[in-house]
């Protein structure tokens, strides 16, 4: 199958699935999928990291081998698509894997997209849901996070104030 042909015909959740399970567990078609997300093609790499996603959710061990890369890959990834497909598998690690040069990384971009008024609710949710893991290793980051999110609450869709709720509750009990 060329991938990218059939990512470009159809944007749809059918065809994500039907790609999804054409790579299935295969670790070679899996490693097409991720060089073309790395190519940051425009529409091309947003969609291959939709069916990243879609493999992840039916077989969330195959992305253990690429959590380095993928965290990598972020400062580098040019669309929200891929921020947010990414964010979305990396808000469910186990960041005591991860060491201090990646954590390094995914923190300073949750951050940083958290903060940062352009970014789409969805790249902001699943950041604050990495970043929340991290307080839970690192509670010096608590403070930091409750400004941010309170900063934005007044302003901030549906979505946002749903999570910075939730959120804000787990981070008050680390800043007493």
């Amino acid at each position: 199958m060329n991938f990218r042909e059939q990512l470009l015909a159809v944007p749809s959740k059918k065809n994500t699935e039907y790609i999804a399970s054409v790579v299935n567990k295969n670790k070679v078609l899996f490693n097409e999928l991720m060089e073309l997300i790395y190519s940051n093609e425009p529409y091309v790499s947003g969609r291959a990291a939709w069916v990243v996603e879609t493999i992840w959710l039916k077989y969330p061990y195959i992305i253990d081998s690429y959590i380095n890369q993928i965290i990598l890959f972020l400062p580098k990834a040019k669309y929200n698509n891929q921020r947010r497909h990414f964010t979305k598998i990396l808000s469910t690690i186990n960041l005591n894997h991860l060491d201090e040069k990646h954590l390094g990384i995914l923190i300073d971009c949750c951050f940083t997209w958290l903060e940062a008024p352009q970014y789409p609710t969805g790249v902001k949710i699943f950041s604050m849901q990495i970043l929340l893991n991290v307080v839970q290793l690192e509670p010096v980051f608590a403070s930091e996070m409750i400004a941010i999110i309170e900063n934005q609450m007044e302003d901030a869709t549906p979505g946002f104030k749903n999570r910075g709720i939730k959120t804000l509750q787990e981070l008050y009990k680390f800043v007493k």
